[in-house]
């Protein structure tokens, strides 16, 4: 804002004092949803008295300005609105359009870090990596090695020098054009075309004596031609029709085909070999519980003889006279808990069968008839040791009935 004061004047278009400054002070506007802002801002506010002739509306546009040379400042109305639109107030004011302050203004752009004065000394600056006096420096660095590395390399008088090695070279290839030249001589006979000429004379030689071998031995020559063609004529009608014929798959009368029946039939025995044994594993897998139940009554059956034994020789009139009531009492609570310890047996067996039949079944989950007719059999088994439990129960709860 350009310096103002109270009695600065108000100034219409540039031209007509309308009115003048009456309090300048600063104020702190806090933010709102409707600023945008975050923080509060600080601004200058002005107030002034204006002429009643002059109207104000919404949209017009207020600055300040100051004289060229010096001085006070003044507010400046540039427009004074649209007509019928409504006034707010207060009124934002414009940038200052003095000289002072344009001035102010491109002296801070002009100075300011990263200004272009600092470009500039950037651009300038020999030291900078990005600056253009730097990158300068450096090209004409690489022209002055460019420049000594090709005065190097043109010196004739050193070998390692490119010019060098191109005047070597043209010595190498001037030194072997020479001897192509003395080898090309055809009168000299150590020379390359000297001896191919005596080589082609000397094949001349063999090819003459060759031709009047072939003159003189003609006859054993056609001979032999017609022996050799007797022979592969017979290979063709007699042994490959019959080797054509031998090795014939679909005639099952040829060699081909009878190593096929062969081969199918030992195919055929291998699969029923590899069924029986898959037969085999499963009918043992299957009834591996019930062969370990058939051996634990054969153990069972042999423990009851060997103490029946024993009790018969402690007491032989057992066999004349039998136990007595309470014997015959405790017999039955005896059995009681036979029919328990049976009908466990038969729940772990059951529980042997059927992890074995689990075993046995196939990858994709389909039940066979035959681990059907097992499964059906193990769920008839499961239902006798539950009826035995509960007859071992129902016994025992009457001896304890008749007890008590």
């Amino acid at each position: 804002m350009a310096p103002l004061k109270e009695g600065s004047p108000v100034i219409l278009g540039g031209a007509l004092t309308v009115g003048s400054v009456t309090h300048v002070e600063i104020h702190q506007i806090e933010p709102t949803a409707q600023s945008g802002r975050k923080h509060p801002e600080t601004v200058f506010a002005v107030r002034a008295e204006i002429s009643p002739d002059v109207p104000l509306y919404g949209g017009c546009k207020i600055t300040t300005d100051q004289p060229a040379i010096g001085g006070s400042g003044s507010v400046s109305i540039l427009h004074v609105g649209v007509p019928g639109r409504e006034l707010e107030q207060p009124i934002h004011g414009l940038p200052p359009q003095s000289l002072a302050a344009a001035i102010s203004t491109l002296s801070r752009e002009l100075l300011k870090e990263g200004g272009l004065v600092s470009q500039l000394n950037k651009a300038v600056d020999p030291e900078a990596p990005g600056s253009v006096l730097h990158k300068v420096l450096r090209s004409l660095d690489d022209v002055n090695a460019i420049t000594a590395s090709l005065r190097t390399e043109m010196n004739d008088n050193e070998q390692k020098a490119l010019l060098g090695k191109i005047h070597a070279s043209l010595d190498d290839l001037n030194g072997m054009t020479h001897i192509l030249r003395g080898q090309m001589r055809p009168d000299n006979d150590a020379a390359l075309l000297g001896k191919v000429h005596v080589a082609l004379d000397h094949l001349a030689e063999g090819l003459s004596e060759a031709v009047a071998t072939l003159k003189e031995d003609r006859p054993l020559v056609r001979e032999a031609l017609t022996s050799v063609r007797d022979v592969a004529r017979s290979l063709d009608t007699e042994l490959v029709a019959s080797l054509r014929r031998e090795l014939d798959s679909a005639d099952k009368t040829s060699l081909l085909g009878k190593v096929h029946t062969g081969m199918d039939r030992v195919n055929a025995a291998l699969a029923d070999l590899k069924s029986i044994a898959s037969t085999g594993q499963r009918v043992v897998t299957v009834s591996q519980p019930t062969l370990e139940r058939t051996m634990q009554n054969f153990k069972d059956m042999s423990e009851q003889l060997r103490l029946a034994s024993q009790e018969v020789l402690l007491n032989p009139s057992k066999l004349i006279w039998g136990p007595d009531a309470r014997r015959e009492e405790q017999m039955l609570v005896f059995q009681a808990a036979r029919s328990f310890a049976e009908a466990a047996r038969e729940l772990d067996s059951a529980t042997g069968r059927l992890e074995a039949v689990l075993h046995t079944l196939p990858p994709d989950g389909a039940v066979p008839e035959k681990a059907q007719a097992e499964l059906r059999s193990i769920s008839d088994g499961v239902r006798a040791a539950f009826e035995r439990f509960e007859l071992a129960e129902t016994t025992l709860w009457d001896k304890l009935k008749e007890g008590m």
